[in-house]
Order: C-alpha cells, then sequence, then structure tokens
C-alpha cells in the first residue's frame, strides 16, 4: 500500500480523534464554547495549510 493512500485513509480518523478531543475539552471546561466564533471564522487557514501540505508534498515527489 502506497504511502498516498495510507494518509488518505487516516485523515477521516484523525479527525475523528480532533472532534472528539474538542467536545472531551470542552465537556471537562478547558475549553468554553465562546471560542468556537473565532474557530469558525479562521476556517480558511485551515484549507490553506492543507493545501501548502499537498504542494510540498507533490514537490518533493517530483524531485526524487
Amino acid at each position: 500500500m502506497s504511502f498516498d493512500r495510507q494518509l488518505r485513509g487516516a485523515i477521516l480518523p484523525v479527525l475523528f480523534i480532533i472532534v472528539g478531543a474538542v467536545l472531551l475539552l470542552n465537556t471537562l471546561d478547558v475549553v468554553d464554547w465562546a471560542i468556537w466564533p473565532k474557530v469558525v471564522r479562521l476556517w480558511p487557514v485551515v484549507v490553506i495549510g492543507f493545501g501548502a501540505n499537498l504542494l510540498i508534498q507533490h514537490f518533493r515527489r517530483t524531485r526524487r
């Protein structure tokens, strides 16, 4: 199995872990829900970071 397939297969479980951790932190009153409007407002940063990561991986593969 190639690394790309492994990475694609890991995205959904990692997403569930992150969402679960955030919900747990909220339940334990570590993170307050008042922060979410700021997080939602900055979601494009996550998309940009993901895209930059894909580009970096592409250029690293083409160098070999």
